[in-house]
């Protein structure tokens, strides 16, 4: 009974000294200052995208005034987003489309570049198996090839193996990652394992712990290790500039594999965590509070993951019903 005391005590002081804290004031300027703080403290990969996050206070906190409006702060905010040109970083607010800093994403640049549905009609032999938002996957039509497609990273993984099962004598596989939206990479990472020769290194980590500018975690190692019947004949992976988050972290493990090409456009360039904050009034927004660096020692923060082949559709060849994209990667061997 003292135990308990004791504890339901200790609860309520930790209560009262939370429901003290000061709540941040829900004004313009206090909401300006949040945010751009938040950024100043948080955010990552200033250095790899070329900002400098003071000169952007500089340029737009003039344009926020104790009397500004809803629209007015909103705009400002988004504006002062899009220097970052960030796929992770977003600003949500009730009733309004969710703006992406990036320009590819928020205007839908070459979105329509790729199409599922083109890849199930034309080139998929009847029988594939697909879920939507999820996985398709299946053999190319006359040709000995499986190919599977991943909208996201997740539990989706789990139907690689099925996948390595029936196609693990193909004259090659063909892993489509374009327009992949990313999701949690680790997925990837425990079901990649035949496709592995040997233990290697992905890539490296450290994150913020601090609201210093050198206020990080020591680097973390990320591997893929073997795991099963190694399947050696060559694999073609396909990449677009959708490719982005856990999509990219999935193509930097193919990328470390030897019998790997890949194909495509060059990836978004935003592959470190992203987390999410709000903000007084109530708006959303996402940061990237991590670096990363490939195992060359360079990081590809803001710039993307280029492919071995650079190919990129066109929408004259897409409204013919042809993917050049993966016909060329019908035609590849590692």
């Amino acid at each position: 009974m003292r135990v308990l005391l004791i504890l339901f005590v200790a609860l309520l002081l930790t209560s009262c000294e939370q429901s003290f804290e000061e709540e941040p004031a829900n004004n313009p300027e206090a909401i300006f200052e949040n945010i751009w703080n938040t950024f100043n403290e948080e955010y990552a990969p200033f250095d790899e995208r070329n900002v400098d996050w003071h000169e952007v206070y500089d340029d737009f906190r003039p344009l926020v005034s104790a009397n500004s409006s809803e629209e007015e702060l909103y705009q400002t905010i988004a504006t002062m987003l899009s220097v970052l040109d960030d796929g992770h970083v977003t600003l949500t607010v009730p009733g309004k489309e969710i703006y992406n800093s990036n320009r590819i994403r928020r205007e839908k640049i070459d979105d329509e570049l790729f199409n599922l549905e083109l890849v199930k009609t034309e080139y998929l032999e009847p029988g594939y198996h697909y879920e939507e938002d999820s996985y398709l996957y299946g053999k190319i039509k006359g040709r000995n090839i499986g190919y599977i497609h991943f909208s996201n990273v997740g539990q989706n993984f789990y139907e690689m193996n099925d996948f390595l099962d029936k196609f693990s004598n193909s004259e090659s596989l063909i892993i489509d990652l374009r327009h992949n939206d990313g999701g949690d990479f680790t997925y990837c990472y425990s079901e990649i394992g035949r496709l592995v020769d040997k233990k290697r290194l992905i890539f490296s980590s450290r994150t913020k712990n601090g609201t210093g500018v050198n206020d990080y975690t020591d680097w973390y190692e990320w591997y893929v290790e073997p795991s099963g019947d190694f399947i050696s004949i060559p694999v073609i992976v396909l990449t677009d500039r959708y490719t982005i988050s856990a999509g990219e972290r999935a193509v930097m493990a193919f990328m470390a594999m030897p019998n790997v090409k890949v194909i495509g456009d060059t990836t978004s360039g935003a592959h470190g965590t992203m987390v999410g904050r709000e903000l007084a009034n109530g708006w959303f927004y996402s940061i990237v509070p991590q670096k990363v660096l490939m195992p060359d020692g360079n990081s590809y923060e803001g710039i993307g993951l280029a492919p071995d082949v650079y190919i990129k559709n066109t929408i004259q060849e897409m409204e013919a019903g042809s993917d050049k994209t993966l016909e060329e990667a019908m035609k590849a061997k590692r």
